[in-house]
């Protein structure tokens, strides 16, 4: 009995093998195994095509022409961007649609120009930056960063706090 059953092992292990012999010899196999090899030659063709080189060697010189142009175009944007000097209402009016300004005209409006040195003389002003704006008025000061339209801080002001 062991051995017969040992035959219909290996004989329904032979089956199993020349059914699977038998689906990788099909029609539609054949037929992506054509379309694979058809791609693979065109892709080939493509390649090493003269056209291609040349269209590659055009852009890869053009990337290592205009990189540098890029570069100075974000270095004199980002330096005129600092420099960026506007008129007192329209700094009020820019501040004014982010918070609600008291009533009459601040006491002043100064432009920051040594941030470090502010921010050694109180801890409000540890977001200032070279170029914010200080706007005081007599109960309420605020820093405003004009370059990303922000409002860095807000400070109910019941001492003087001293501007320089």
């Amino acid at each position: 009995m062991k051995n017969s059953a040992r035959v219909n092992q290996s004989s329904k292990s032979k089956v199993t093998k020349t059914t699977k012999s038998v689906v990788k010899r099909t029609r539609a196999s054949s037929v992506s195994k054509s379309v694979k090899n058809y791609g693979k030659k065109s892709l080939r063709a493509v390649l090493l095509s003269h056209t291609f080189h040349t269209g590659f060697r055009a852009i890869i010189i053009s990337i290592l022409v205009l990189a540098p142009f890029y570069g100075v175009y974000a270095y004199i944007g980002k330096t005129v961007a600092n420099e960026i000097v506007i008129s007192k209402s329209q700094i009020l009016e820019r501040v004014a649609t982010h918070t609600i300004l008291p009533v009459g005209n601040p006491e002043a409006v100064v432009r920051v120009q040594d941030a470090e040195s502010l921010k050694r003389q109180n801890s409000f002003y540890d977001q200032v930056k070279s170029g914010d704006y200080i706007i005081m008025y007599k109960s309420l000061a605020i820093i405003y960063d004009l370059r990303s339209d922000q409002i860095l801080a807000i400070k109910n002001i019941t001492e003087r706090v001293p501007i320089r």
